[in-house]
């Protein structure tokens, strides 16, 4: 596997604020998922702001296969690396098809519009997920979750090389949830580079690659699913006994709270 994104020792704060994060490393490669997982107000958003070229790190630095990423124009950039945001309400009056194939911008230039080919493309990927149903609804009348997946489809439809999502689960009922981490795996064994943040220590073990802890402290601990995601580990991180048990009948580990009514 080759590596799409590096980071070196970076560091990032607010002006005037103390760091969230100093000398953080890490790598993330081609056809590999890396989930990430921390506490609410860690700096998860801060941080995959900063690995996509939203914000600047204040000192070390971050490659996209190879090149520095501030110094990749945003259009080039657009077309190796796709951000899709936390889910928020979205007012654009366009249609979802329209919308989505905004995603094609990185390939058009300023003078023309998307083609045939691109409104192809953008009904193609609607169709893989399931959502060709929507493609005449305005946005604005989509629930949060017809929303996220339409943001997914939208990063798709820049064709890049590594995709970050901002938890994008998070407004998602348990068929969709399904639907988007079979999407992930189908996209790492299609060579995509994967990062994305959760709440949910079982996303990572279903997904079972390269795992990232990012504590309060600003501290990222990395691994495999099995060394990162242990009881111990997650009761540091989330100051709560939490329960790791294998279950025969899914052929994994699966981990809820403990002591719940204590």
């Amino acid at each position: 596997m080759s590596a799409i994104l590096t980071a070196s020792r970076i560091a990032f704060h607010y002006p005037n604020q103390a760091n969230l994060f100093t000398n953080l490393s890490l790598t993330i490669n081609s056809g590999e998922i890396f989930t990430l997982l921390g506490p609410n107000g860690a700096g998860k958003t801060t941080l995959l702001k900063c690995l996509s070229g939203e914000l600047i790190v204040n000192t070390g630095h971050i490659h996209l296969r190879g090149t520095d990423l501030t110094k990749i124009p945003g259009k080039k950039r657009a077309r190796l690396l796709a951000y899709v945001p936390q889910i928020t309400t979205i007012t654009s009056p366009l249609s979802v098809l329209d919308f989505v194939v905004t995603g094609r911008t990185p390939f058009i230039n300023f003078v023309n519009v998307p083609g045939k080919s691109d409104y192809q493309l953008a009904h193609n990927c609607l169709q893989e997920l399931g959502l060709a149903s929507l493609e005449s609804k305005q946005m604005t009348a989509l629930s949060g979750g017809q929303q996220q997946m339409i943001m997914i489809a939208k990063a798709l439809l820049q064709k890049p090389k590594l995709i970050v999502l901002d938890e994008p689960t998070s407004a998602l009922d348990f068929g969709r949830q399904r639907q988007v981490l079979r999407l992930l795996k189908k996209l790492a064994n299609r060579h995509y580079a994967i990062l994305l943040t959760t709440h949910n220590p079982n996303h990572a073990l279903i997904l079972n690659q390269k795992v990232g802890l990012f504590s309060n402290a600003g501290r990222l601990k990395i691994g495999t699913t099995a060394d990162i995601i242990t009881e111990s580990h997650l009761a540091t991180l989330y100051n709560a006994p939490l329960k790791i048990t294998y279950v025969p009948q899914l052929g994994r580990n699966v981990c809820e709270l403990a002591e719940f009514d204590n």
